[in-house]
C-alpha cells in the first residue's frame, strides 16, 4: 500500500489533473507508428464541431462514446488513432464575428483553444498533435484541390439557383437570417428571392452504388439510426417505367404503383426535367420562371400547397390522352423525373387532380375494397432516387475561396493547381452588409490564367459542407506531410477506412456525401485501395441531449454547462453519467439523477477498493479455511469472467450504457462474495487476495469510461506504477492466480 492509498476521500480534481499529466508524459494518445507488416489500426472518427462557442452536452455525449471505444481497443492491444478537427468555416462563426466586429479568424481561434481545453479536461484521448482547423490555409488548400479534381471529373458545374436577397444590405442571406414574415435579420426590410449562378456538386453518378452498398453496411457495425439516415437521404422508390408518346418524342414515365399504372389520369414532370425547357412557352414559361424563383419554397410542401402548372399539352398514355403537368412535388418524392398521376391509389395524386381543371380524379375505391389492378404490359422494373445534386457555393465571406477566375473571353477558368491555395484575407471583417470579398481589389483583381487579360476572382465561397467532405482524412497522416500528401500518404492506408465514426443523428447528409466523394476519389486513383468506396467500416449515430423535455437552448434557459459539472463533480462523473443515462439510439433527457448515480458509484467503488486493500494487509492464512472457501472463490471467478465478457461485448458494440450497467452489477457481485464469507468470520488471505484481484479487474474494466478514477485505484493498490497502466483488458483467471500465490506465500 502507498501513502496515497491510506487517504480514501475521492478527490476528483486532484486525481484527474495528475492522470492527465501522466497521459501526456507517456504519450498515450499519440498515433502509433505504422508497423512494417502494414497491419490495420483502429481509427475512431468523432464529429467535427463548429467553432462557434464552447462544447455543449451533445459534444460531450459524442466524444465520450468515441473515447470509451478508443480506450477499450487500446486495452485490447490494438493500435488506435482518435482523430479530430474543427469544422471552422461557415455561417455560425461569421455571425458571431459580425456581432463582435472582429475578424472571423480571430473568433475561430478563440473558440478552438477554449474547446480543446474542455476536451483535455474531460480526458478525451485525441491525438492533439494532429488536430486541425478547416479554416487553415494548409487545410482549405485541399478543399480547393478537391473542387478542381471533381470539376475535371465533371462532378462540379455552374447553374442558376434561388437565393434570399436583401436589397438594403446588398447581400444574400442564409435561411436562418430570414425572419418570420420574410424580412432581413439585420435591417428588417423585406427579403426577395432571386436567381443567381451557383456551383453544384453532382452526386447522381454514385447514387446507385451508394444504394447497392447498403447491403454491405447492414452486415457491418452500422447502427439502425445511421442506416436509416442513409436510406432516407437516398430516397429510393421502387416501381416500373415505360415509354409513352410525348409532345416531343418518347417520354419515359415512372410509377411506384406497378399494378395500377393503367389507371393514370395525368403525367407530372419535375421542373428540372429536360423536357420542360422544350415545352414551356408564353404563360407557361412565366409560371415556370415564377416557380423557379422560389415562391413556393416558403410554403408548406404537401400536395395541397405545392404549385402545379398545366402545360396545356398531353401525352398518349396506356388508356388515352393524359394531361401533362409540372410541379416540384416530383422532386420531393422521386428526383427530376416524369411520373404517372394515379388518383385512384395515391392520395397526393388525388389532391393534385382535385386542384387542376380537366384532370380526372377517377374512381377511388372504398377503404375496405381491394386495390384496383391495371398493370401495363411491357413495363420494366425501375427505381428512382430523391437524392440529387446540391449547391456548394455561398455568398458569404467566411469560407474556402472557390478556385475559379471569371474571364470576359474564356468564362469560368479553374485556378492552376500550382497557384493553390487561393488565400482568404485573414483580416477580413464582415459586417453583414454587401460582400466584403468583392470589395477587396487585392483579392478580386487578377489575370486570366489562359489569356493574361484582366479578370475577376470568384467571390462566392464554398459551403462548409464541402470542406466536410474529407474532414475524416487529415488526422490519418502526420501534420508535416499534409502540404503535399493529403490524399496519398502511405500512413493513411493503416487507418482508412475508419473503423468507427461516432456522430450525432443529424449527420446523415454529411456521411452520405462523404461516401460519394470517397467513391469519386477511388475512381480518380487516390483512394484506389478502398475498393468499395466506403470511408467508414462502422458508424454510430446518437440522438441529441435534451433538458426538461426540450432541446437545450440559451433562449429556453435549459443549457447545461459541462465546465460547471466538471468543476463540481469531476470529469469521470460526467463521462459515466452521460454514458449510463441512455443508449445512443435514445434521446438523452439530462437530469441530476444521472450525475447522482455516477458520482455515488465512483465514490463507493473508490472507498471500497481502498478499504479492502487495507484489510488485505491485516488478513491471515488458515489452510483449512482457504480450502473450505475455494468454491466461493471459483464462483467469484465465474462471475468476473461472465461480467467482463458482457462488458467487453457491450463496449465493442458501443452500447456503453449496457457496459456500465454490467460493470455495476459485477461490483455488486464482488460485494456479495465478501459479505457471504464475512458471515463466517474474517477473510482468509486467499479470499482477501481474490477479492482485491476482482476489484482490480473492475478497475481495469472501468478505464474506458472513468479512466482517471480507474488508474488512481490501480496506482493506490501499490501493484502498478504509472508506466504500467496503459495495460491490457482484464482476465478473470488472475483471481485464481492471486489466491494461489497468497497460499504459496503464506506457506
Amino acid at each position: 500500500m502507498t501513502e496515497n492509498a491510506r487517504k480514501p476521500p475521492y478527490d476528483a480534481a486532484r486525481i484527474e489533473t495528475e492522470r492527465q499529466a501522466a497521459w501526456i508524459d507517456r504519450g498515450d494518445y499519440d498515433a502509433p507508428t505504422p508497423p512494417a507488416d502494414g497491419e490495420r489500426g483502429v481509427y475512431v472518427k468523432s464529429s467535427s464541431p463548429f467553432t462557434s462557442g464552447n462544447l455543449h452536452m451533445g459534444h460531450v455525449r459524442d466524444y465520450t462514446i468515441g473515447d470509451a471505444y478508443a480506450r477499450f481497443q487500446r486495452a485490447r492491444g490494438r493500435d488506435v488513432l482518435m482523430g479530430f478537427g474543427f469544422d471552422a468555416f461557415g455561417l455560425p462563426a461569421e455571425l458571431a464575428a459580425i456581432e463582435r466586429q472582429i475578424p472571423a479568424a480571430e473568433w475561430v481561434e478563440q473558440c478552438g483553444e477554449r474547446m480543446l481545453e474542455q476536451m483535455k479536461r474531460l480526458g478525451y484521448s485525441f491525438d492533439y498533435d494532429r488536430v486541425f482547423y478547416s479554416s487553415d490555409e494548409g487545410q482549405y488548400r485541399w478543399s480547393q484541390w478537391l473542387f478542381l479534381t471533381l470539376y475535371d471529373m465533371g462532378l462540379i458545374y455552374l447553374d442558376d439557383a434561388t437565393v434570399d436577397w436583401c436589397d438594403t444590405c446588398q447581400t444574400t442571406l442564409a435561411t436562418i437570417q430570414v425572419e418570420e414574415g420574410g424580412t432581413c435579420w439585420r435591417c428588417h426590410n423585406e427579403v426577395r428571392l432571386i436567381r443567381k449562378p451557383t456551383w453544384f456538386l453532382k452526386i447522381t453518378p454514385y447514387l446507385e452504388e451508394n444504394d447497392a452498398n447498403m447491403a454491405k453496411l447492414e452486415a457491418q457495425p452500422w447502427d439502425d439510426l445511421a442506416l436509416a439516415s442513409q436510406r432516407f437521404i437516398l430516397g429510393r422508390t421502387d416501381g416500373v417505367e415505360f415509354e409513352v408518346d410525348g409532345p416531343d418524342g418518347p417520354l419515359t414515365v415512372f410509377t411506384p404503383h406497378a399494378d395500377a399504372a393503367g389507371l393514370a389520369t395525368f403525367v407530372l414532370l419535375s421542373p428540372r426535367h429536360p423536357l420542360v425547357e422544350t415545352l414551356a412557352a408564353g404563360e407557361v414559361r412565366e409560371q415556370l420562371e415564377q416557380l423557379r424563383s422560389g415562391g413556393w419554397e416558403r410554403s408548406a410542401r404537401d400536395a395541397k400547397e405545392v404549385p402545379v402548372i398545366g402545360t396545356g399539352l398531353t401525352v398518349s398514355g396506356p388508356k388515352g390522352e393524359l394531361p401533362l403537368l409540372v410541379s416540384p412535388l416530383v422532386d420531393a418524392r422521386y428526383g427530376p423525373a416524369a411520373v404517372l398521376g394515379i388518383p385512384a391509389v395515391d392520395e397526393a395524386d388525388r389532391d393534385i387532380a382535385e386542384r387542376v381543371d380537366r384532370v380526372e380524379v377517377g374512381e377511388v375505391p372504398a377503404d375496405d375494397a381491394p386495390p384496383p389492378s391495371a398493370p401495363v404490359a411491357g413495363a420494366q422494373e425501375a427505381k428512382r432516387y430523391r437524392a440529387n445534386d446540391f449547391s456548394i457555393s455561398r455568398q458569404r465571406s467566411w469560407g474556402t475561396p472557390i478556385p475559379v477566375i471569371h474571364c470576359p473571353d474564356h468564362g469560368p477558368v479553374p485556378v492552376p493547381e500550382a497557384d493553390l491555395p487561393v488565400v482568404l484575407p485573414r483580416d477580413l471583417v464582415a459586417t453583414g452588409e454587401g460582400n466584403p470579398l468583392a470589395e477587396r481589389s487585392d483579392f478580386v483583381d487578377v489575370e486570366c490564367p489562359v489569356c493574361g487579360k484582366p479578370a475577376k476572382r470568384e467571390t462566392d465561397t464554398l459551403d462548409c459542407h464541402f470542406d466536410a467532405l474529407f474532414l475524416w482524412v487529415p488526422a490519418t497522416l502526420p501534420p508535416e506531410d499534409r502540404a503535399t500528401q493529403m490524399f496519398t500518404h502511405p500512413e493513411s492506408k493503416k487507418w482508412l477506412p475508419a473503423e468507427r465514426l461516432v456522430a450525432g443523428g443529424d449527420s446523415g447528409n454529411f456521411v452520405f456525401d462523404q461516401r460519394v466523394v470517397t467513391k469519386a476519389l477511388r475512381d480518380h486513383g487516390e483512394f484506389a485501395y478502398m475498393t468499395d468506396g466506403e470511408p467508414f467500416e462502422g458508424c454510430l449515430f446518437h440522438e441529441m441531449v435534451i433538458s426538461e423535455g426540450r432541446k437545450m437552448s440559451k433562449h429556453l434557459g435549459n443549457v447545461v454547462n459541462p465546465d460547471e459539472l466538471v468543476g463540481q463533480f469531476g470529469a469521470d462523473t460526467i463521462r459515466v453519467a452521460v454514458l449510463w443515462a441512455a443508449g445512443p439510439a435514445k434521446t438523452l433527457n439530462w437530469s441530476d439523477a444521472a450525475i447522482r448515480f455516477a458520482n455515488k458509484f465512483l465514490r463507493s467503488f473508490w472507498i471500497y477498493a481502498h478499504d479492502r486493500m487495507v484489510e488485505l494487509e491485516g488478513s491471515k492464512h488458515d489452510p483449512e479455511k482457504a480450502a473450505a472457501t475455494e468454491k466461493q472463490r471459483e464462483k467469484l471467478r465465474g462471475w468476473c469472467e461472465n461480467g467482463l465478457q458482457r462488458i467487453a461485448d457491450d463496449t465493442a458494440n458501443l452500447q456503453m450504457h449496457k457496459a456500465i450497467r454490467n460493470l455495476t452489477r459485477l461490483f455488486e457481485r464482488i460485494q456479495q462474495f465478501e459479505q457471504q464469507l464475512k458471515k463466517k468470520g474474517q477473510l482468509d488471505t486467499a479470499d482477501a487476495e481474490a477479492l482485491v484481484a476482482a476489484i482490480l479487474l473492475v478497475a481495469r474494466a472501468l478505464q474506458p469510461f472513468a479512466p482517471h478514477a480507474a488508474e488512481g485505484i490501480l496506482i493506490n493498490s501499490g501493484r502498478f506504477t504509472s508506466d504500467d497502466l496503459p495495460g491490457v483488458w482484464p482476465d478473470a483467471s488472475t483471481i485464481a492466480v492471486a489466491a494461489e500465490d497468497a497460499v504459496t506465500a503464506a506457506s
